[in-house]
């Protein structure tokens, strides 16, 4: 009954749909006709939806386990034979400066103004890598006369000998001397004195003796204990029965370590300085022991080098003194093997005997009062620099504060006042120095400096006979090895010296400026002979280093020079 039902529906609903198709045909047709036409269906419409069959799929990951093989193997080396033989190279051939025909003798011989003989000679051993020896000898003298002033007569002799023994890794040498100064006391015009002076009582001779022997070591590396031995003799005489004689040693010591990784290597070492000085005069007998010890430590890292260190100095004579001094030094390569600068303190104490005393000015008493130097405080500062090939260039400063500076004064206690002794006083020094160099191989070489030195005394008025400054140049010319020429110039500024006065007492008197001037002249007629010419004082100016005592004026001397 049900089917029948549902087929009657569909039927129905067949016929429905039929009819309104066919009620939009007939209204389409009759409105092109233009017929007004309407209909009306009525009828259910029930819409269905088919069952459909739906596939469930539910996506899953899919793991898939991968095992590696265990994987074995074995290296068997083989040796590898190249057979490539490659062909000798030359040897490069090089070219070198042949090795000049050494001499071994030098001789010179002249003869210049103010009746002035002059000879000196040299001998010395040839190329030796076991050891060398020479023999020096020199007599220059002379007989002039100064105007207004007493008699001048003045000789230099000596010989010297010197050799060095060759052990490898260190040198033995040995020194031995005589040297004889013959001066004249002239500073004063005999015309003003009151009572006569005898020539013969003006002379004042010096006679030094001088050995000495060094043992230093010459290793090339640089980890091993590097020494240096020197032990040596002076002793001077004077023809007032003043004598002074000197045993000194010298010691250095230093080794390189690496103990600690702040810095490329420590150095410590240890420096002493012994003598045993024996004076005597005609007024005083004096034994002196001075001791010096100086241990110190040094590094080096990058561009910068340290040595920090103390100075125990110990002084005996009638009484025994002890004194400590450190000393540092710091400095730094600024531009390698182009500028370098170094500064550091340092202090010390020394004593000027009677030999260094007569050396710096042979007009002195033969009784001088001896005192030590005192050096309490010192800053030093240095520089090097050097431009290109030619160029080179040093600077240095200095500021020190000492007890028992010395200086030099005429002596009014001896009449007539022609002689120097020494006073002392605690003083101040600022003093400086710069240079400039420059060189062209070996055939031109020029030189400036200037230096100054400020001192301020405590109770002198002035550091007598000390110049304020000094400018000079030097230079040597070599033209075609044939002729060759050299100058020097120095002009030394304001110094004061120290005189008395019969009115009032103690006077000072302000020395001029001095210039010394000298050219000289070479000529190599061959490869051993020659001739030379010098000229002293090219202004002619009358110079006064130590007051009362002019230089000689303008004055030449020629000559001839042999090697053989």
């Amino acid at each position: 009954m049900k089917d029948k039902m549902k087929d009657k529906i569909k039927f129905g609903n067949l016929l429905a749909a039929s009819l309104v198709v066919l009620a939009v045909v007939v209204s389409s047709r009759a409105y092109t006709q233009g017929l007004n036409e309407q209909v009306t269906v009525i009828g259910a419409y029930e819409p269905t939806i088919p069952e459909v069959n739906k596939i469930v799929v539910n996506p899953q990951a899919s793991e898939t386990e991968v095992k590696l093989p265990e994987m074995t193997y074995s290296i068997n080396p083989a040796p590898l034979n190249p057979t490539f033989s490659p062909e000798p190279i030359p040897p490069v051939k090089l070219v070198g400066e042949p090795q000049k025909n050494l001499q071994r003798n030098y001789a010179k011989a002249g003869f210049g103004s103010y009746t002035s003989p002059y000879l000196e000679f040299w001998a010395n051993s040839l190329r030796n890598k076991d050891y060398n020896f020479g023999v020096h000898a020199k007599h220059l003298s002379s007989s002039g006369k100064i105007k207004d002033y007493a008699i001048s007569n003045n000789s230099l002799n000596l010989i010297e000998l010197q050799g060095n023994k060759f052990f490898g890794q260190h040198t033995l040498g040995a020194a031995a001397g005589y040297k004889r100064n013959v001066v004249h006391h002239y500073g004063f015009k005999p015309a003003e004195l009151e009572v006569p002076v005898n020539d013969e009582d003006l002379k004042q001779i010096f006679n030094r003796f001088n050995a000495s022997v060094d043992f230093r070591s010459t290793y090339e590396e640089k980890d091993k204990l590097n020494h240096n031995l020197t032990l040596d003799f002076n002793n001077i005489t004077d023809r007032f029965d003043t004598r002074e004689t000197r045993i000194g040693f010298k010691g250095h010591a230093d080794k390189r370590f690496e103990l600690f990784d702040l810095t490329d290597y420590q150095q410590l070492g240890l420096e002493t300085d012994v003598n045993f000085i024996s004076y005597k005069d005609t007024l005083l007998s004096q034994k002196t022991t001075l001791v010096s010890l100086r241990p110190f430590i040094g590094t080096e890292f990058n561009q910068y080098s340290f040595k920090l260190g103390l100075n125990l100095t110990f002084k005996g004579d009638s009484v025994s003194k002890a004194y400590l001094f450190p000393f540092a030094e710091a400095g730094i390569r600024v531009i390698e093997d182009a500028l370098s600068i170094k500064a550091g303190i340092t202090g010390g104490l020394h004593r000027f005997g009677f030999d260094a005393l007569s050396s710096a000015n042979l007009f002195v008493q033969s009784v001088l009062p001896l005192q030590y130097t005192r050096e309490r405080f010192t800053f030093y500062a240095q520089a090097r620099a050097r431009a290109g090939r030619s160029f080179n260039f040093a600077a240095s400063f200095r500021a020190s504060t000492l007890e028992n500076a010395g200086f030099f004064v005429n002596d009014f206690s001896s009449y007539p006042y022609n002689r120097f002794t020494m006073v002392y006083d605690d003083a101040d020094l600022l003093a400086g120095r710069f240079e400039a160099e420059y060189h062209k191989g070996e055939r031109i070489k020029l030189k400036a400096f200037a230096s100054f030195e400020k001192w301020t005394t405590n109770k002198e008025l002035h550091a007598w006979h000390k110049p304020s400054t000094t400018i000079g140049a030097e230079g040597f010319y070599n033209i075609g090895d044939k002729i060759i020429v050299n100058a020097s110039l120095a002009l030394a500024g304001n110094q004061y010296a120290k005189k008395t006065d019969d009115s009032e007492g103690i006077a000072v008197v302000k020395m001029k400026p001095y210039l010394e001037s000298q050219l000289g002249a070479e000529y190599r007629y061959t490869k051993s002979l020659s001739a030379f010419l010098n000229f002293n004082n090219l202004t002619g100016a009358r110079n006064f280093v130590w007051y009362n005592y002019p230089g000689y004026r303008f004055n030449v001397m020629g000559g001839i020079a042999y090697s053989f």
